[in-house]
């Protein structure tokens, strides 16, 4: 996960909710449900919340950090909707009615989880551990072979691919600077921010 600023709601939102005092998400039109989700990728600089793919607005959807059981009053509510992706029993998908004991709101979502060059994340405190296995994003390859193998593919490239020797730390730490920096399109690479976390710990 990467941490994510959210921002004013897009204008699209705050409309239909001043002609729709009283209503919920479930009430919602396409419109403001599309705008939405585009501003939330823009947020994200066009990463899944979670898992970091790479996402686009009809590859992606409105997904409720608090679910919208657990905070009916809150469906409406932009600083509580990141964009997830539609993988099935992954994410979102799988998040469903779950409480979310660490989210990509805290800052500490970026230091609770330890990703490993097989691709495989790890969760550092009891309520990573939790987060990881309610969003199923691999603590195993029992649970996600697919997500750890497509991690450990892009971590291999990233790393080998540019001819990178791990002892130099200032070479790892451009590659890390370059890695969080969005590019002219204001996105990162896909898994940027998990290859950001393996390189940290390489660093250390």
């Amino acid at each position: 996960m990467r941490k994510i600023t959210k921002g004013l709601e897009p204008a699209a939102l705050t409309q239909w909710k001043r002609a729709h005092p009283r209503s919920r998400y479930s009430d919602l039109t396409h419109e403001p449900s599309r705008s939405i989700r585009q501003a939330c990728i823009e947020e994200q600089y066009g990463l899944c919340a979670y898992c970091c793919h790479e996402i686009t607005v009809d590859s992606a959807h409105n997904e409720h950090v608090v679910a919208q059981k657990i905070a009916p009053a809150r469906t409406l509510d932009f600083s509580n909707i990141v964009a997830s992706c539609k993988r099935p029993k992954q994410c979102g998908d799988a998040h469903k009615h779950q409480a979310l004991p660490l989210t990509a709101l805290m800052d500490e979502c970026e230091i609770e989880l330890k990703f490993y060059m097989s691709g495989r994340v790890e969760g550092l405190t009891p309520r990573a551990t939790t987060t990881i296995q309610v969003l199923n994003l691999g603590d195993r390859h029992e649970n996600n072979r697919t997500l750890i193998n497509t991690r450990k593919y892009l971590l291999d490239a990233l790393i080998y691919g540019v001819d990178l020797e791990l002892e130099n730390i200032e070479r790892l730490s451009c590659l890390m600077e370059e890695l969080s920096r969005p590019d002219a399109n204001n996105r990162l690479k896909p898994f940027a921010p998990v290859l950001v976390n393996v390189i940290r710990q390489l660093s250390a």
